[in-house]
């Protein structure tokens, strides 16, 4: 029996409390792939602002159809209706078309991913900046597709007028199976940076 990951912690307590809630509301359906229209917007209104979420289209690619607005700031522009690998470099579509394709050779083809990773990007003024990205999937009602949220936060505040300008390769990457249970991995970091910026607190 493999040994559990628990080397793997999340940077950003709001990414912990999102993570909170998306288990919370799968336990109380009852259901491994709870329904957007199931997470109460009281909820989920504080993370809105850093949630992408995505639609996977017939030709493989992957489309946000929604950008929240602390991510417009982020980015300088509404991403909403663009591919999601428009800002990224080759070697940064090639590892997250790989991780997907790795994720499904181990759990199958039908497996519905989960995805947390820690990135860089290069912003308007030269600086590299990392964020965190934890991702879930959810069930839309009106067509029985599968979407997935993804909430972003950036480990480090932007300067005024700061924007990110292009996307590096993730520096680490974990999917997993979110019709399993939480991973054990998926804790708080006691000591991650951004604990020791007012910005950052849940």
């Amino acid at each position: 029996m493999p040994t559990p990951d628990t080397t793997t912690v999340l940077q950003s307590p709001r990414s912990v409390a999102y993570a909170d809630l998306w288990y919370k509301v799968r336990a109380l359906n009852n259901n491994p792939l709870p329904a957007k229209t199931e997470i109460p917007l009281r909820s989920l209104s504080p993370f809105m602002p850093h949630i992408a979420i995505v639609q996977h289209t017939g030709d493989g690619r992957a489309r946000y159809t929604l950008f929240g607005t602390a991510l417009v700031s982020l980015f300088g522009r509404d991403l909403t209706g663009d591919y999601v690998e428009g800002p990224m470099t080759d070697e940064a579509r090639a590892r997250l078309i790989a991780s997907r394709a790795a994720f499904h050779a181990e759990h199958g083809a039908d497996a519905t991913f989960g995805r947390w990773t820690i990135g860089e990007a290069r912003t308007n003024t030269g600086r590299l900046l990392e964020f965190e990205n934890l991702t879930f999937p959810c069930r839309e009602i009106a067509d029985g597709s599968v979407r997935f949220m993804s909430f972003v936060t950036g480990l480090a505040t932007l300067d005024y007028g700061e924007g990110i300008v292009q996307r590096y390769p993730d520096r680490v990457v974990k999917m997993f199976n979110a019709s399993g249970p939480r991973p054990a991995w998926m804790a708080q970091d006691p000591d991650a940076e951004c604990l020791k910026s007012a910005t950052n607190a849940a």
